[in-house]
């Protein structure tokens, strides 16, 4: 049912002089970010878009959860469809479809993601149910019974590459950042209506949220961000420390996946950062055509039997820097040999650096001109940084990465302690312990 004053019509008229005069004066095409007074981050971009994106992101990733509630982020995403305080999972689904609309929701280990696509001239319905699923959660106890189908299909189609990323996460941060993004078999169906309540109360508030929008005006969105109805909980980040270690899921079969990795730098430390993924792109991440050669820096080394690429994981405090190989079990035991004493050994040269820079500037590029994956980069900027880093500031700050700044972070990998996650039939994977 159409509301009687429009959302649209309400937060045209009201102005927001004061959040006009707080946003960076730019042109209208460049990025914006204003911070409302209830510390509500709100960011856009690209207002002429035909398709308005607009998406709420909250701190409520996995690294979130504790013992009691784990998998409880993964409940939270698949929960999306759910009944909501003012809106039936039934009334969602048809009034978005009639306007030909979309609501999906992604979460990682830091964020869980709401985001509405829409033409704009259906905004005001698709801002009216992104709002009732991202902040009016009741959580019904017979439709979360319902879900735990949907939980366990999502368990069981992991991939076995994935499933070593994820023990490698246990291994390197064991709580917080090393809570896998995937509920835990044995937590399928365990999460009640009051558990899921205290998991979003605790987490989907104001200081631990953003709004983005592509294709929208940005005093609007601040509008639209002003009238939703969050609370403005403390909240608190749960920090992690990184472990030398490793976990083992042995399984039948013939093949194995292997993730290894170093300890890497955050986000908070945006030129180091840079030049990790510099170095990243420069290592290698398979071969860029069909059969074609593995000719990055580090995958060369791990031979041409085995599946591999080279991982750079970054969050907010803390990553990872190392690789994931898969393949039959005796070849990738031998492949992580290899990759050990050429992450032991990493070294770049000014070719492996341009190479690398080109290589980071392309892919960053071409992720910020699609709109889908510019909507959530606004987001995630937003709620894990406060700010937001445009185009053009990403393009100076990697072209101002040097040699020197890869030929560190390289170092630091070489003189670094390592993490393991594996996953298939290890009985030729060396231990941890064996690796030099």
């Amino acid at each position: 049912m159409a509301s009687k004053t429009p959302m649209l019509r309400a937060a045209a008229v009201r102005g927001f002089a004061a959040q006009a005069q707080a946003a960076a004066s730019r042109g209208s095409g460049e990025a914006q970010c204003t911070t409302l007074p209830n510390k509500l981050t709100v960011a856009s971009a690209e207002p002429n878009a035909a398709v308005v994106r607009v998406s709420i992101a909250y701190r409520a990733g996995s690294r979130n959860e504790t013992a009691e509630n784990l998998g409880a982020s993964h409940v939270l995403r698949a929960a999306a469809g759910l009944s909501t305080k003012t809106a039936t999972g039934f009334g969602i689904t048809r009034n978005l479809q009639q306007v030909g609309g979309s609501l999906t929701a992604t979460g990682d280990r830091e964020l869980v993601t709401y985001t509405v696509a829409v033409t704009k001239d259906h905004l005001e319905t698709g801002l009216k149910y992104l709002e009732a699923a991202a902040t009016g959660h009741v959580f019904k106890p017979w439709e979360l019974a319902d879900l735990t189908t949907l939980i366990k299909g999502d368990i069981a189609r992991v991939p076995v590459e994935v499933q070593a990323v994820e023990a490698l996460h246990k291994a390197a941060f064991h709580t917080g950042l090393g809570n896998s993004v995937f509920c835990p078999k044995y937590m399928a169906g365990k999460h009640s209506s009051e558990t899921m309540q205290h998991f979003a109360a605790s987490n989907c508030t104001a200081n631990r949220a953003a709004v983005s929008g592509v294709g929208v005006d940005h005093q609007l969105l601040v509008g639209f961000a002003q009238s939703l109805s969050l609370e403005s909980g403390a909240g608190s980040e749960s920090k992690s420390s990184f472990n030398s270690s490793e976990i083992r899921h042995e399984r039948g079969g013939s093949r194995a996946a292997v993730a290894v990795a170093a300890q890497a730098v955050g986000w908070n430390n945006l030129k180091e950062c840079l030049a990790y993924i510099v170095l990243q792109a420069a290592a290698g991440s398979g071969p860029v055509t069909k059969r074609g050669a593995n000719n990055g820096l580090l995958t060369r080394q791990l031979g041409s039997g085995v599946e591999s690429s080279s991982l750079n994981s970054t969050y907010t405090d803390n990553g990872l820097f190392g690789f994931v190989v898969a393949g039959k079990g005796k070849e990738v035991g031998q492949a992580v040999e290899a990759g050990v004493k050429g992450l032991k050994s990493l070294s770049v040269s000014d070719a492996d650096v341009a190479r690398g820079k080109a290589v980071t500037l392309a892919w960053i590029l071409d992720y910020l001109e699609n709109h889908s994956t510019l909507a959530f980069d606004l987001g995630e900027q937003a709620a894990l940084l406060g700010q937001i880093y445009g185009k053009n500031e990403l393009a100076a700050a990697i072209n101002g990465v040097t040699t020197g700044d890869v030929q560190a972070a390289a170092k630091k990998v070489a003189s670094s302690k390592l993490a393991i996650g594996a996953v298939g039939n290890l009985s030729s994977v060396p231990y941890l312990c064996n690796l030099h």
